[in-house]
């Protein structure tokens, strides 16, 4: 089973979003215990302005983490409830004036409600906050302040934010807290900054916030080969492998895809089929396009559609290549072609920016290359004596790119 994550729209949505909020805020921990109704419901004022969007994540039917964000409002932000931000919105508006740029577009993260079964679960919470930052993005926010439990504080710091002022204990919701800000690019460089220099910037400036996401477990089908397409998929963490069979049977990998890569778009528009099984070979984390969202895109900003023709001219051309090399290349030039396709997609590893790691062993580059594990493994061993990778059993260790295809 899987997490899928999204911004509630429905009223059952909201409810459930509400529900937990109780569940982990009262019934567990205590605090907002006079504000709430026999509804066993947490619902405030701010749940009621125009530009709010409340985060859930469901595992299966139910909902196991939550959190609110608010762009600016007439009456202030949730975070301002608990603290004095004026100083810092004097601030900001001054450095705008000296610096002649815009000015600051302010949103507020609260609410943040986690089941005690998945508290622990830093993928889960983290692709809450990614999420959030795709809406934040399409409401063009400048920064993002914050009144936050100080137990939560080392967390929001991995992401970007500075704390403000001291903690205080605050009595109403009995816990104490701290005020955080970050600047929004900040944020936005730990949520997509490696996505948006591999994918190319038509799919983030246009779809940002209407991103859904997927957690899955290795193994998972993704979508299945003669499946009618309705989403396209781009991979946030894991690796994906893109797979064909033909009416024999045999099985011919396509593709193993890493961080960026975006998939499955193709049958967006023919209204065909898949052509294609994707399968997560590690744990994934996803994003998701809906169909519906691509199609209105088009519809209302049809200036845009050369992008994506520009897109797809690169993808068919990546097929062509791939194509003539399975059909007319010997083996090791197979092998070599399916080596350099992984070193482009290969992780950079952030300490060493010099190495790339994939998450994928001998068996499924021979599978890629459609031949033996055998050969792959002459052509591994020849790369790790001329020094430029090293290899296991599930992953190869790139310290330069491979040799040339002869």
């Amino acid at each position: 089973m899987f997490v899928r994550l999204q911004v509630a729209r429905t009223e059952k949505q909201l409810d459930d979003v509400f529900a937990l909020r109780y569940m982990v805020y009262v019934a567990e921990r205590g605090k907002f215990s006079g504000d709430t109704s026999n509804e066993k419901k947490i619902v405030d004022r701010y749940d009621a302005m125009p530009n709010v969007a409340n985060i859930v994540a469901y595992y299966g039917d139910t909902a196991i983490a939550s959190m609110r964000i608010n762009k600016d409002s007439p009456i202030g932000l949730p975070a301002e409830e608990y603290f004095d931000f004026s100083p810092i919105r004097t601030e900001l508006e001054q450095q705008s004036l000296e610096q002649h740029v815009r000015r600051p577009v302010l949103v507020s993260g609260s609410m943040l409600a986690i089941h005690k079964e998945w508290r622990n679960k830093r993928n889960v919470i983290f692709a809450l906050f990614k999420t959030a930052a795709g809406v934040m993005h399409d409401w063009e926010a400048t920064h993002i302040i914050g009144s936050i439990s100080e137990e939560t504080l080392s967390l929001y710091g991995r992401i970007g934010f500075d704390t403000v002022d001291e903690p205080t204990w605050n009595e109403h919701v009995k816990d104490t807290l701290v005020p955080i800000l970050a600047p929004f690019e900040r944020v936005f460089d730990w949520a997509y900054g490696d996505i948006s220099r591999k994918m190319a910037p038509f799919w983030l400036d246009n779809f940002c916030g209407k991103f859904e996401r997927l957690l899955l477990p290795p193994g998972s089908v993704i979508f299945s080969q003669n499946d009618m397409a309705e989403n396209a998929y781009a991979i946030d963490e894991g690796w994906v492998s893109i797979s064909r069979t033909d009416r024999e049977g045999n099985e011919m990998v396509l593709a193993n895809l890493s961080r960026g890569e975006l998939f499955g778009e193709l049958a967006l528009f023919d209204n065909e089929p898949r052509s294609a099984t994707s399968t997560a070979i590690s744990n994934v984390g996803l994003i998701v396009l809906n169909k519906r969202y691509l199609l209105d895109m088009i519809r209302d900003h049809p200036e845009k559609l050369i992008q994506l023709l520009t897109h797809f001219s690169k993808r068919v051309r990546a097929l062509d290549e791939l194509a003539m090399v399975q059909a007319f290349a010997p083996q090791t030039n197979r092998v070599m072609f399916a080596l350099n396709q992984l070193w482009r997609s290969a992780v950079v590893d952030r300490k060493n920016p010099g190495l790339r790691v994939a998450k994928v062993g001998p068996a499924q580059i021979a599978k890629s290359a459609q031949i033996r594990e055998h050969d792959v493994l002459a052509v591994l061993e020849s790369e790790k004596v001329k020094g430029t990778l090293e290899y296991g059993k599930n992953s190869v260790r790139f310290f330069s790119m491979p040799s040339k295809i002869q």
